[in-house]
């Protein structure tokens, strides 16, 4: 449940993803403290993205936003698809697999609560991948 944004938005989640049962502390302390997008139009990304608690948040605060949510979980993806339509912010918020962003595609801010379960080596494929 994202609550703090004005609004109070329930996010569906499910088993086999990331805390599928609600929002883990990292991404809740992301949401209420971290999420703070720039003003105005932007590119936004939230790599691994999950269900979508923090790709909402962003659309949530910054409506003149593009948000970008990326996960190699097909589940996760449509999730997120999914809790967007809920909170009203399926217009700006892009689901897609990490090959499936435009390469053209620069990104005014990156959020992203990783899966460390997946091992650091895994970790710094990922950030090197997306950070350059």
């Amino acid at each position: 449940m994202l609550d703090d944004l004005g609004t109070t938005v329930d996010l569906v989640a499910d088993t086999g993803v990331f805390a599928g049962r609600e929002v883990d502390p990292g991404t809740r302390l992301l949401v209420d403290v971290g999420a703070r997008p720039p003003a105005g139009p932007a590119t936004l990304l939230d790599l691994g993205c999950g269900y979508g608690p923090i790709a909402i948040a962003l659309a949530l605060r910054a409506p003149e936003a593009t948000v970008w949510a990326v996960d190699v979980n097909r589940r996760a993806l449509d999730l997120c698809a999914a809790n967007a339509e809920r909170a009203g912010v399926s217009n700006r918020v892009r689901t897609a697999e990490p090959d499936g962003v435009p390469d053209d595609v620069a990104f005014d801010g990156i959020w992203s609560n990783p899966p460390i379960r997946v091992g650091k080596d895994a970790l710094h494929e990922l950030l090197t991948t997306w950070l350059g």
